[in-house]
């Protein structure tokens, strides 16, 4: 022990130049490791006004606009009212209105085609038709309604039949006659609120509003141009095809005949029944004296055959329906009801 402590007391400089010369040459090699890393990642040295300028580059899209461009999602509607459902009721939201006397709604979470029990509306291309659609459509759209059955439950198209309640009480259906824009219309054995639907179409009539306005009241349709008069001809028309009309549409037909003196340019007219099954004419002409059949199916167009290629369902209702004939100007032209 004596002779170690005589060598590091002998030798004591050399050790502690020593020792330095080791903590010097660490302290440079850490510096070289940390310069290493910083020209790793080379510092942005883009002048500030640069940036600046890039900034100002970028649109800036108000608040409000940038709601407009990316409107938010919204769910469903949960059905919340004031309305007490009665026994026979059900609560339901309406998605859309169709026309005067139907609409679409959300009931228990599944989209149904509703139509108004005990009236009847003016079907497309008739007087009234948009009236009649824009009121239903403030009265019920958008709304939570309270829906009520009667003997029937749908109708031959798949359609719910229904009196429709606001939430005041109001019976949809019974308003709409008493605005005049829907008839009175019983189909029986659906009658439960028949009595109090005929009552607002008195009070229609004896206002003279709507269909019974005077300048509604019914009139012989006259073609002003009689030369180019189009009509319905039943005895060559076939609307019951034998056996299931959704699987035989070629055996049904509407024939349409020329009574006037001139051909008929048909691009424009157009078809419809009274659920609303439209056929456009495509470019087409019927001669003088001439016929020509619009089959419900699919073919080859000719002079005397049009092909309405209808999807799913047959259109002519087999119980009785009506033919509505409107020229190319959307003017009732002919009107045959079987």
């Amino acid at each position: 022990m004596a002779q170690l402590k005589d060598f590091l007391f002998k030798y004591r400089w050399w050790i502690l130049i020593g020792s330095s010369l080791v903590m010097f040459t660490m302290i440079i090699l850490l510096a070289l490791v940390v310069l290493q890393m910083n020209t790793s990642y080379p510092i942005d040295v883009t002048p500030i006004d640069q940036h600046t300028q890039f900034l100002t580059e970028i649109p800036v899209i108000p608040v409000e606009a940038a709601a407009d461009q990316f409107p938010t999602l919204t769910a469903p509607p949960t059905i919340q009212s004031n309305i007490i459902e009665l026994p026979g009721r059900e609560v339901a939201y309406v998605q859309q209105v169709i026309d005067g006397d139907s609409i679409e709604v959300s009931l228990d979470g599944v989209a149904y085609n509703l139509r108004y029990i005990g009236i009847d509306a003016p079907e497309i291309g008739m007087p009234l038709f948009k009236e009649a659609a824009e009121a239903n459509r403030r009265l019920v759209e958008g709304q939570i309604v309270e829906l009520e059955h009667d003997i029937t439950n749908t109708d031959q198209y798949g359609r719910l039949l229904r009196y429709v309640f606001l939430p005041d009480g109001m019976l949809v259906n019974a308003e709409l006659v008493r605005l005049g824009l829907a008839a009175a219309k019983a189909y029986p054995p659906d009658i439960k609120y028949q009595e109090m639907i005929a009552s607002s179409e008195s009070t229609a009539i004896a206002a003279g509003i709507g269909l019974w306005a005077p300048e509604m009241t019914p009139t012989p349709i006259i073609n002003l141009d009689i030369s180019t008069f189009i009509q319905v001809d039943p005895g060559c028309s076939q609307f019951n095809a034998p056996g299931n009309d959704n699987h035989n549409k070629n055996e049904e037909y509407v024939c349409l005949v020329n009574t006037g003196s001139e051909l008929v340019e048909m691009m424009g007219w157009s078809i419809h029944d009274d659920y609303g099954w439209t056929y456009n004419f495509p470019s087409f002409a019927i001669e003088s004296g001439a016929k020509v059949r619009v089959f419900t199916g699919c073919g080859s167009d000719s002079s005397q055959e049009l092909y309405w290629c209808k999807d799913e369902t047959a259109v002519w209702n087999n119980d009785g329906d009506c033919v509505n004939l409107l020229n190319g100007e959307g003017v009732e032209a002919a009107i045959y009801c079987y």
